[in-house]
């Protein structure tokens, strides 16, 4: 346990875990993947950032499916379980990108 009470893992761990969605029950990718953001002003991550399927040719770019940090709920031995809106639309959390990732 690192400092006040909070869990450390190096990011070689973290790396090879399955990012799944538990409101929708569906695998979003590997943390990997992911980019993650950091606030500048205080040096946390806030969000993760994984790149969808392409887009067809004439739209051009990606989706980008943004998971807040907060939306995380626990990093377990294989998984990352993430909660996201359940707005009835799975892609809720998605935006384009215009080009590659």
């Amino acid at each position: 346990m690192g400092s006040g009470g909070r869990g450390t893992v190096r990011w070689t761990h973290l790396a090879g875990k399955e990012i799944i969605d538990i409101t929708h029950a569906r695998r979003l990718g590997r943390v990997a993947d992911a980019d993650l953001v950091f606030d500048p002003a205080t040096g946390q991550v806030v969000e993760l950032r994984l790149a969808g399927p392409p887009r067809p040719f004439w739209r051009g770019g990606r989706r980008v499916l943004v998971i807040p940090w907060p939306a995380i709920r626990r990093i377990g031995e294989d998984l990352v379980l993430v909660e996201l809106p359940a707005a009835g639309d799975p892609e809720a959390g998605a935006r384009d990108q215009g080009g590659a990732h």
